[in-house]
């Protein structure tokens, strides 16, 4: 019974012992943590600058140091292949936050569990972590910018053509369609407001054209005007011929037209027009003939693009609708071309 007491007495010393080294431990450690509540935990950095155990004002001041504000202040440049847009700072009301940055460390600290921070301080240990920059913006001038950047960047893919608006000759090349993906371009933006890097990559979805310059093929233009007969090939100049056009009372006809047949050495064959009404019901091919040795029909009633022997007609308006080529020209275009190909006449 005697030593039963004499155990039992022992067992609730070692008890209070016990209790009274966890107070002594947990009043430490509270005490730790209310005397340093005001400095950044152990192992805390921001934006890659070590201020763990450091004060506000201390963490601040290093923050201020360590960090090139002066590039972190300075204005965004989004790109693309090649293509850049500026974003001004002030467009978003856009700045780095060194003090939000510094309560959002020390925070860290604070939001982890009293038993976990108190293990690591009992160990020494800190939180390896790694705090990004608080950065502040508009965000309703983040959607405004992003909205106008999508209208100078959104565009329908364009087809390689060239073609005719009225009397007008318009050359217009290729162009892909872009589509910008404005989720991935806000999430890029917020996070180069916070790096040293100060540009963006923009994410834009890219949509080919049916036709590109390469596709166009050959096409003939003829500027009546000019008297020249332009070969286009894939929207480069293969080639130009001088020729003669129609005469004021018979003028070339303006518009698109296309060929529509070959004749190597052709045949004359009286057109039956008030012109020729002194003229023989056909002409065979040879010296003379007014077709010449080649002779290119169009979809424009009877307008050929033919040779003529009558070179001094080159360069002027003396022809009954027809285009007039020097023979050897005539004889050039006539390998270079096939049936199919537009005719532009302007």
């Amino acid at each position: 019974m005697q030593t039963w007491r004499v155990l039992r007495q022992m067992l609730l010393a070692i008890v209070v012992i016990v209790m009274a080294v966890l107070i002594v431990i947990g009043l430490t450690f509270l005490g730790l943590d209310i005397a340093y509540a005001g400095h950044v935990f152990k192992g805390v950095s921001v934006e890659g600058v070590y201020i763990g155990s450091m004060s506000r004002e201390e963490a601040i001041e290093t923050l201020r140091a360590e960090l090139d504000l002066a590039t972190l202040n300075s204005d965004l440049v989004l790109a693309f292949d090649g293509h850049t847009w500026p974003l001004p700072l002030y467009e978003i009301d856009a700045y780095v936050d060194i003090e939000a940055s510094v309560d959002k460390a020390m925070k860290a600290g604070r939001d982890i569990p009293f038993y976990e921070r108190w293990a690591n301080r009992a160990i020494f240990r800190g939180l390896d972590r790694d705090i990004d920059l608080v950065i502040h913006y508009d965000r309703q001038k983040l959607e405004s910018f992003l909205s106008t950047l999508e209208s100078t960047i959104n565009r329908e893919p364009v087809n390689a053509e060239i073609k005719l608006e009225g009397r007008k000759l318009v050359y217009q090349r290729s162009q892909e369609g872009w589509t910008l993906d404005s989720e991935l371009a806000r999430a890029s933006i917020i996070a180069a407001l916070s790096s040293e890097k100060r540009d963006a990559e923009l994410q834009i979805e890219v949509t080919p054209p049916e036709v590109s310059d390469e596709q166009v093929g050959k096409v003939i233009t003829v500027d009546k005007t000019n008297h020249i007969l332009t070969l286009y090939s894939n929207m480069e100049i293969e080639k130009q011929y001088p020729v003669a056009v129609g005469m004021a009372s018979w003028p070339t006809p303006s518009g698109t037209f296309k060929v529509t047949s070959k004749q190597k050495n052709p045949v004359w064959v009286n057109p039956g027009t008030s012109w020729a009404t002194t003229m023989p019901p056909y002409i065979p091919a040879g010296p003379g003939n007014p077709l010449g040795t080649r002779a290119i029909g169009t979809s424009a009633s009877g307008v050929f693009i033919h040779g003529t022997y009558s070179s001094w007609s080159i360069g002027t308006s003396a022809s009954h609708g027809c285009i007039r080529m020097y023979i050897k020209d005539s004889e050039d275009i006539f390998e270079r071309v096939s049936v199919g190909i537009p005719v532009l006449i302007f």
